[in-house]
């Protein structure tokens, strides 16, 4: 009789396993973090981890992944200033995390030395900015935004001022603040007054 498939992984598991890679890194960074302690935070065995990560940068790619993919807003509001705001805060929210604020820091300190980090880091930046891209699309179509408008310098004007006051700065960035680069953005390209 042909063996049946071997027993599926346990999605708390690997839940645990996320969050304990993403704090060890958030606390010792890429080099000084391990397995052993991933492994002891999270209650499993080392085997456990090397069963589903061949590496370091394998789990911790895998858990940054997984945690982005669950907070990367998907906003559709049916105004502009609606979908940014949504889109500002969320990115607001993830850098104020007690976890996640840390872990945005060491990556983009460890990119630098770990180019698999750095690749990882660029896929972040650029599934954040389709999202925005999209609602600068719809709102063009709506007449909210010129349609010549410079996409690309736009989102940079969008994030630029969260990412220096949570990486420079090291100040919270809360919902207000969050809203006030989004009206400052539409004061300057907003074709049509914004409704709140």
């Amino acid at each position: 009789m042909k063996p049946g498939p071997g027993r599926p992984r346990s999605v708390e598991c690997d839940r645990a396993i996320h969050d304990a890679a993403l704090t060890e890194y958030a606390d010792r960074g890429f080099d000084g973090m391990s397995v052993d302690a991933v492994a002891a935070r999270a209650g499993v065995s080392k085997a456990t981890i090397y069963r589903r990560y061949p590496s370091k940068v394998d789990l911790v790619i895998s858990a940054a992944y997984v945690v982005a993919e669950e907070l990367a807003p998907k906003p559709d509001t049916g105004a502009l200033r609606g979908d940014l705001v949504t889109s500002t805060k969320s990115l607001a929210n993830l850098m104020n995390h007690s976890v996640l604020g840390r872990t945005m820091r060491q990556v983009v300190a460890d990119a630098g030395r770990h180019p698999d980090l750095a690749e990882m880091h660029e896929g972040f930046v650029k599934m954040r900015r389709q999202g925005t891209f999209a609602a600068f699309d719809r709102a063009i179509a709506r007449g909210e935004l010129p349609p010549d408008i410079d996409q690309e310098l736009a989102a940079d004007l969008l994030a630029g001022p969260l990412f220096y006051r949570h990486m420079v700065r090291r100040l919270p960035v809360d919902d207000a603040y969050a809203e006030q680069v989004v009206d400052a953005f539409l004061a300057v390209y907003a074709t049509v007054p914004s409704t709140r």
